[in-house]
């Protein structure tokens, strides 16, 4: 058994590398990695995946609330709560459907480079010449990200309650270095450069 044991771990260590080769490689062909976002039918919010699901189209609709939350923030100076209170009493559901939302998640919305526009000279170092070569040099971008966070599993074993030894899987993410990250270009989310840099300057402490 624990031959069996160890010769599956190390089964699923390859797994993982090869699913991690694969997701590396599309993403350097400019693809966004569905993943996570197909389970749940939905991509960043205010984008929704293409037909291919490799890529990011504009939902108008929910970014016009993404965009009202940079505006109340960013231009309007309000506080983050207002903006959640704004959305809950206006029946706007979360991105996964709830119906409160939390400052959390509308921080990491601002924190978003995904919404925050790039120029093609910006972009331009930051992916591989073919993906370069595709985009409209006269065009704004936001950029997705894949590889920020490296995740470690691992079993570790504890005294259960009645003497006996248990295994219980263990999950940390790590942050990755920058220069590790993969960048993809998507469509512009019409937000404005100032509003993004005024609301993350209004919440950054």
């Amino acid at each position: 058994d624990g031959i069996l044991d160890q010769l599956a771990k190390y089964e699923r260590a390859k797994m993982a590398e090869r699913s991690r080769r694969g997701k590396l490689r599309k993403a350097r062909e400019g693809k966004v990695i569905a993943g996570r976002m197909a389970r749940f039918g939905s991509a960043n919010y205010g984008f929704a995946l293409n037909d291919a699901r490799d890529g990011l189209i504009v939902d108008e609709e929910k970014m016009a609330v993404v965009r009202l939350i940079f505006r109340m923030v960013g231009v309007e100076g309000q506080p983050i709560n207002a903006a959640k209170r704004t959305l809950d009493a206006s029946g706007v559901p979360t991105p996964t459907g709830k119906p409160r939302w939390s400052v959390s998640t509308l921080r990491d919305i601002i924190f978003n480079d995904v919404y925050r526009p790039h120029s093609f000279e910006e972009v331009r170092p930051l992916v591989s010449p073919e993906v370069a070569a595709q985009l409209d040099s006269q065009q704004n971008y936001g950029l997705w990200k894949w590889g920020t966070t490296r995740h470690i599993r691992s079993q570790v074993s504890e005294v259960g309650p009645n003497g006996t030894r248990v295994y219980r899987e263990q999950h940390k993410s790590v942050a990755r270095p920058e220069e590790e990250w993969e960048y993809v270009p998507v469509p512009d989310s019409g937000v404005p450069c100032e509003w993004v840099d005024a609301a993350r300057d209004a919440i950054r402490d």
